[in-house]
């Protein structure tokens, strides 16, 4: 009987170290290797129905400033980018310049028509989703023979926090695959083809006595399977959504805030511009007047 007890218990405590591993109720991971060498798996089948559709071939190497593909109209307002071959990249919520570089972004792509092209969300590189609106046989975003269902809409990837897994929701939720992302290491000639967005941002800088002003970007990419994963170097074909201008922040002492040496908004301190009467004042230099005295026992300038 004790021997028999023994035996399940030996068969049972590695199932039960597998399921604690893998998550109570999480399915087991599925071959990510396969999954990647198939030219026919739903994500390259995407890649070839939408191609560029609603995005531009992104360049590997080039100058997120001087790439803009598009820009914001004022730096207090990033809702709305107009892109410069026509259509509008919509932002809910708006990025939020304070709590740059981005790290999450909702945003909505419109076409020169004002109609909507696609869609996405962003959180990080293995979590995302792009959606592409249906597209027809004729359509110049196809570029494959559309003979396998998948003309457009969304494909989406989503990795759990400080997990090395995850999950992969075809377009039209068709199919889903679950994978642990280590295994790619058994197949390390396709780990570039792991389906991956980035998401880059930099708010600009102020002009300084060292350096001319620099405009900010929001700029966002897929990187989807080439057409031959098994060619000789193969690298994923890259789909730049938009990468959006934003005006460079305004130099100190005139950005309407006090700030850095300014003994008020604008003036005083190492400003050029000096302080009008009632203003904040620490030395007479500080001043128009040449006079900073107390006032009620506040600095100001007279």
């Amino acid at each position: 009987m004790l021997r028999s007890v023994l035996g399940l218990a030996a068969l049972v405590a590695p199932a039960l170290l597998l399921s604690a591993l893998q998550g109570c109720g999480e399915a087991l991971p599925q071959d990510l290797c396969n999954w990647l060498a198939d030219t026919n798996n739903c994500y390259a089948r995407f890649a070839d129905d939408v191609g560029t559709q609603c995005g531009y071939d992104f360049v590997p190497g080039n100058d997120p400033v001087a790439s803009t593909t598009g820009s914001f109209a004022a730096r207090d307002d990033l809702s709305l980018c107009v892109l410069n071959e026509g259509g509008q990249v919509l932002f809910d919520p708006p990025p939020d310049l304070t709590a740059f570089p981005v790290q999450s972004l909702g945003f909505k792509l419109l076409d020169s028509f004002a109609q909507e092209c696609g869609s996405g969300l962003s959180s990080g590189d293995y979590s995302y989703s792009v959606t592409i609106n249906p597209v027809d046989a004729n359509d110049a975003g196809a570029s494959a023979p559309l003979d396998d269902h998948i003309t457009g809409g969304t494909f989406s990837v989503e990795q759990p926090a400080g997990r090395d897994v995850i999950d992969v929701t075809c377009p039209g939720a068709t199919d889903a695959y679950h994978f642990n992302t280590q295994t790619v290491d058994k197949c390390s000639e396709y780990a570039a083809l792991l389906p991956r967005a980035i998401l880059d941002s930099s708010p600009g800088r102020p002009e300084s006595p060292a350096s001319a002003a620099m405009a900010g970007f929001v700029r966002f990419r897929v990187e989807y399977p080439p057409e031959n994963p098994d060619a000789e170097g193969a690298q994923p074909r890259v789909v730049e959504y938009f990468n959006c201008s934003i005006p460079a922040p305004p130099a100190p002492c005139q950005n309407g805030i006090r700030d850095g040496t300014e003994t008020d908004v604008d003036c005083g301190g190492a400003c050029p511009t000096k302080c009008a009467s009632g203003m904040s004042c620490a030395t007479d230099a500080d001043c128009a007047s040449n006079d900073c005295a107390l006032n009620a026992g506040i600095w100001q300038c007279v």
